[in-house]
């Protein structure tokens, strides 16, 4: 059984607009043909404006009330109707929960309020505040962008001037969002800067430097360069060693490069004659731990073609101040 119930009729968006539109050529006793011929637009123009399906532009409407003979309030009206369609058709206006202007504390609030604006004015064309009327200064199409999502506000007052005039503002509401924001641009030069952060020079071009703790850092200030890398090479390979010991494996062939620019770098600080420092390059290195994992290694396949059984060096130490 059908239902009887009437369906409810769904008004077009600019029913209201083109009900206006439509009032202004009858009173000049105008055709849609006749209309179009004194607006210089087609037929289809008026056709698509006077079914509230769609909006014309400004341009076309300054265009077809003018052509009816409608004077400034006429236009206004058509103006006006227009904006409430499209912000009607967009539905983003009660989504923003904006305050009024005289109620802006904060940049949220602004935010707000200013998208409120765009919405209420009919979502106006880009091109309007990037080319204003009056010599206004223009707003960016990036400014105007994040300005209406809520991601930024105007570069300066005067750019805050343009928009709220291309929005069609009342001049009452415009001098709370100027006092709003210049509030809001004293408040952001007041606010302290957060204290830079004074780093040291890091030694050498090397990555990791900036773990290196602050005693440590004075420690290497009283060495000179060739112990600095003599100690950081020969304490890497040291440290690598011991880790391979403890996990019961062998070390990383990486570490021997690394061992023998540490028996270079031993030779040179003590002074070796060629011969010895050419011996240096073949024997065991003098720290135990990498010694047993090398003698591991040894018992559990062939021995490394560049290394001899000898003997580990021993390790002079410096003598005393004074002896």
């Amino acid at each position: 059984m059908t239902s009887l119930r009437p369906r409810a009729v769904v008004r077009p968006p600019f029913a209201h607009l083109a009900e206006h539109l439509v009032a202004l050529r009858t009173a000049a006793r105008m055709s849609q043909c006749g209309l179009a011929a004194a607006a210089a637009v087609s037929r289809g123009t008026v056709q698509r404006a006077e079914s509230g399906a769609t909006a014309p532009s400004p341009a076309v409407l300054d265009a077809l009330v003018r052509a009816c003979g409608g004077d400034r309030a006429a236009l206004d009206r058509a103006l006006v109707l227009r904006n409430q369609g499209r912000t009607e058709h967009r539905g983003r206006l009660r989504g923003l929960q904006a305050p009024a202007p005289a109620l802006i504390r904060t940049e949220q609030d602004l935010g707000a309020a200013l998208a409120a604006e765009y919405e209420r004015a009919g979502a106006p064309s880009p091109g309007d505040l990037l080319r204003p009327a009056d010599g206004r200064t223009p707003v960016p199409r990036t400014t105007a962008w994040r300005i209406i999502r809520r991601k930024g506000l105007p570069a300066d007052a005067e750019q805050l001037q343009t928009f709220l005039e291309v929005c069609r503002v009342r001049p009452s509401a415009q001098r709370h969002y100027r006092e709003a924001f210049q509030r809001l641009q004293q408040a952001r030069r007041r606010r302290a800067a957060p204290p830079r952060p004074t780093l040291r020079a890091a030694i050498g071009k090397g990555r990791g430097t900036d773990k290196i703790t602050p005693w440590f850092r004075n420690l290497m200030d009283t060495m000179s360069p060739e112990d600095i890398e003599t100690a950081l090479t020969v304490g890497t390979a040291y440290l690598i060693a011991g880790e391979a010991q403890r996990n019961g494996t062998l070390p990383p062939r990486s570490l021997d490069t690394v061992m023998r620019t540490a028996r270079d770098l031993f030779a040179h600080a003590n002074g070796l004659p060629p011969l010895q420092a050419r011996l240096l390059r073949t024997v065991r290195t003098p720290f135990p731990v990498y010694d047993s994992l090398l003698a591991e290694e040894a018992r559990s396949s062939r021995a490394r073609p560049d290394t001899i059984q000898l003997v580990p060096l021993h390790v002079p130490t410096p003598r005393a101040v004074g002896e």
